[in-house]
């Protein structure tokens, strides 16, 4: 689920969970990496891909890139 890729770069894996559990598991990620640190969410609920943007952004953090991988399966790659 949570995983470092390389320093300063990890990757939370939140397919197969519904709202409000990706954005919980994101906040609660984020908490975990320090300033200019990358979370790389990978997720399968269309409103959560929607919502995670939108409350990462109202905490101050800065969504790098959002994208679409294959049908049904998205990419957030978020800096803190």
């Amino acid at each position: 689920m949570f995983r470092v890729e390389k320093q300063g770069y990890y990757v939370l894996d939140v397919k197969g969970y519904t709202c409000p559990y990706p954005q919980f598991l994101v906040l609660k990620a984020l908490e975990k990496l320090s300033q200019g640190e990358k979370l790389e969410v990978i997720l399968d609920n269309p409103p959560s891909y929607k919502l995670v943007q939108e409350i990462v952004k109202n905490r101050g953090h800065k969504v790098i890139l959002a994208e679409q991988i294959r049908e049904n399966l998205w990419r957030i790659i978020i800096e803190k």
